[in-house]
């Protein structure tokens, strides 16, 4: 989700990305296999092949990289609606990400057969990808330029609004692997924050009191 600015463009309101046009389309197609999984389950493993998608139905579910030196970088959290592993089968290529089940999940499940009989006939369904991967092109770009355009602290107070709004399970280390800092870095944000009272720009656009950001400080300061 994202809210939009004064210059027309739109900025994330939430950490969780979500698809509700695309959950109800789902709903409705025939013969769709559903499961649940528990919270730690890996869905898909970097590297190796896809042989289906999902769908999430209920649920979060956390998309990392593990990189070359061990250290993770969380590219999405995906909610209700998200399609997970279209990428890998449409490029026909191996996994790009490790995907993990964050909470339980309920999952509509797609084999390879089913998901390109989709793409060639369905025409609701196409419109609804090129959407949904128009989107997450859009909300990229837009995270990757507040990490380069604003100092470490605000975008730390940017996660810390957004965090404040969603119920995920999220340590020091899910914060730091989302910003691409390691936790050094995040704790020294942290502690500047708390000490200097950083007063955000108004791009930023915080949906937090600082009565909100003091508690989460505290709260990742004890942690």
């Amino acid at each position: 989700m994202a809210a939009p600015k004064k210059d027309g463009t739109f900025v994330p309101t939430t950490m969780i990305r979500t698809n509700q046009e695309f959950l109800q389309l789902i709903k409705q197609l025939p013969d769709m296999q559903m499961l649940t999984v528990p919270p730690g389950k890996q869905l898909f493993k970097q590297d190796e092949r896809a042989h289906h998608v999902y769908f999430i139905s209920r649920g979060i579910a956390k998309c990392y990289i593990t990189e070359d030196n061990g250290k993770d970088y969380i590219l999405e959290f995906f909610g209700e609606g998200e399609i997970i592993g279209e990428l890998e089968l449409l490029r026909d290529a191996p996994i790009l990400s490790n995907v993990d089940a964050l909470t339980e999940l309920t999952l509509y499940k797609a084999d390879k057969y089913t998901f390109w009989q989709l793409i060639d006939t369905n025409k609701d369904f196409n419109r609804v990808m090129l959407k949904e991967l128009a989107t997450r092109v859009s909300q990229l770009a837009i995270r990757v330029s507040y990490q380069q355009l604003y100092p470490v602290e605000y975008s730390v107070l940017k996660l810390l609004s957004l965090f404040s709004h969603e119920e995920l399970p999220l340590s020091k280390q899910d914060l730091a692997d989302y910003m691409a800092i390691t936790v050094r870095s995040l704790n020294r944000s942290l502690k500047q924050l708390k000490e200097r009272q950083f007063t955000p720009p108004e791009e930023l656009e915080l949906s937090i009191s600082s009565q909100e950001i003091e508690k989460l400080l505290r709260r990742f300061e004890e942690a």
